[in-house]
């Protein structure tokens, strides 16, 4: 009986890394090493007890990557922006990500499913560029250059937010609930996306099709999905409409508010991402959920389920 296949999932603890770890995992088709500074972490632990391979690798050490890319048929690749709290990063994600594909080219990964963003660039509004976002896109065309088989997985806003930041929570001695979201204006449709119910099956389904595909003989840079981006997001609508599902789901009434920027919480870097979403609105003309997934079989959440 032939070796599973090895998917190597970098800062696999976190949201998207769960997501995609758990999906390959419990297709029972695949050997998932997880990626973790810190191996003795709670989520870590249970992950290495559901039997994943749980690996400790600092992000910024190529002999760590080299080690945890080792044997791996593909790998999920994510970068952390060095001003985000509790990962004491001092690489850009523009560093992180070449390290990561050069390391990835050197240990002869066959795939890499690269989480990007789209790109702002210095001119729009002025605004002198939005590394959250520009980081990462900078680095598909790198990929693309050293002939690496890739497909650019761009994300949306996250729907676990309402849960995990929170953004919705009793107020008045609960008899009323507040959602509040940062920048973007209530009548904005923007794509949401359910990370940790909707990634990970996305791209369990992709790199099967890109297995099949391989399986045939054929090259992976010959695939009609590979260098190309794929924005995902579980459906599109606004805040506004997200408090009035709310309120409905729950029969509380809900005041809802957006704040004007997220300087102080997280950093100025991701307000410029938000004033981005609220100007261009995030894959405007992308339908959700996206056709490419769903033609792999894939099945989205929706806002009722929040």
């Amino acid at each position: 009986m032939s070796a599973k296949p090895i998917i190597a999932v970098v800062t696999g603890t976190g949201v998207q890394g769960r997501s995609v770890a758990y999906a390959f995992h419990k297709s029972g088709k695949w050997t998932v090493r997880v990626l973790t500074r810190d191996p003795n972490g709670p989520i870590a632990a249970r992950m290495a007890q559901a039997g994943m391979e749980v690996v400790k690798a600092d992000l910024e050490k190529k002999d760590d990557l080299l080690q945890a890319f080792a044997g791996a048929y593909a790998i999920y690749s994510v970068t952390i922006p060095p001003w985000h709290t509790g990962y004491g990063n001092t690489m850009s994600e523009y560093d992180q990500g070449i390290l990561q594909a050069d390391v990835a080219k050197a240990a002869g990964v066959q795939l890499i499913l690269w989480s990007t963003l789209p790109y702002v660039g210095p001119e729009f509004l002025n605004m002198g560029g939005c590394e959250l976002y520009d980081s990462k896109s900078k680095v598909e065309d790198y990929i693309k250059s050293i002939g690496l088989a890739s497909v650019f997985v761009s994300t949306a806003y996250y729907a676990e937010n309402t849960y995990t930041w929170p953004t919705v929570q009793f107020t008045d001695d609960a008899r009323r609930l507040h959602f509040w979201n940062y920048v973007v204006a209530a009548d904005k449709p923007i794509p949401w996306l359910w990370v940790e119910r909707d990634l990970g099956p996305a791209m369990f389904a992709l790199v099967e099709d890109f297995r099949e595909f391989g399986a045939l003989g054929r090259s992976l840079l010959d695939h009609r999905l590979n260098h190309t981006i794929q924005p995902i997001a579980s459906f599109r609508t606004t805040f506004g409409d997200v408090a009035r599902v709310i309120e409905k789901l729950t029969g509380v009434s809900v005041q809802h508010t957006t704040y004007p920027n997220v300087d102080e919480r997280w950093h100025p870097d991701l307000t410029k991402a938000l004033v981005y979403q609220n100007v261009h609105g995030l894959y405007p003309t992308h339908p959700f959920p996206p056709p490419v997934f769903q033609e792999l079989g894939v099945q989205f959440n929706t806002l009722e389920q929040l």
